[in-house]
C-alpha cells in the first residue's frame, strides 16, 4: 500500500505512481534552432535556400531592424526580429501588431545553420533575413 501525504493546504496528495503518466521527451534536434518573424503564421514569406545560407523575404515597412539570436534554453536558440530601438516590428498594411509569441510565422532551421551570425535589413518595403550555414569541409 502507498502512503498519502497532506499538502500545505490540507488536501490529500497521493504518492502512488500513475500508470497513465508519461514523460514528455525533448527532441532538441527538431526544435534546436527556430526563426520567428513578426508576421502572422499565414503570411507569405519567400524562403530561399543556397549552399551558403537561408534567406527569408517578406513585405514590411519597418525602418531599421536587427536580428537577435536568443538562447531560450541550453542548446535551443530562437531568432527574433526587433526594431533598432528594441521595439516590436509592425507588419505593413496592418494597424495591429501580432501578439508576441502568438500565431507568429516560424521556421525550424536545420542543424547546419548559424543563428548567431543572422542578419536582418529592411529595404524598399521588404524585410530580408539571412541565416548563414556552416561551411562544409572540402575533401
Amino acid at each position: 500500500m502507498f502512503a498519502k501525504k497532506r499538502s500545505q493546504h490540507g488536501g490529500v496528495v497521493s504518492s502512488m505512481p500513475s500508470s497513465n503518466a508519461k514523460k514528455l521527451l525533448r527532441l532538441p534536434h527538431v526544435f534546436a534552432k527556430i526563426l520567428e518573424l513578426p508576421f502572422p503564421s499565414d503570411d507569405d514569406v519567400l524562403v530561399e535556400e543556397t549552399p551558403q545560407f537561408f534567406r527569408f523575404v517578406a513585405s514590411c515597412n519597418a525602418g531599421g531592424v536587427r536580428a537577435l539570436a536568443i538562447e531560450i534554453l541550453p542548446g535551443i536558440t530562437k531568432i527574433v526580429i526587433k526594431r533598432m530601438d528594441g521595439g516590436d516590428v509592425a507588419v505593413a498594411g496592418r494597424h495591429q501588431q501580432v501578439p508576441s509569441g502568438f500565431g507568429l510565422w516560424r521556421f525550424r532551421l536545420p542543424p547546419g545553420t548559424q543563428p548567431e551570425m543572422v542578419t536582418a535589413v529592411s529595404i524598399g518595403g521588404k524585410l530580408v533575413v539571412t541565416v548563414p550555414k556552416i561551411k562544409s569541409r572540402a575533401n
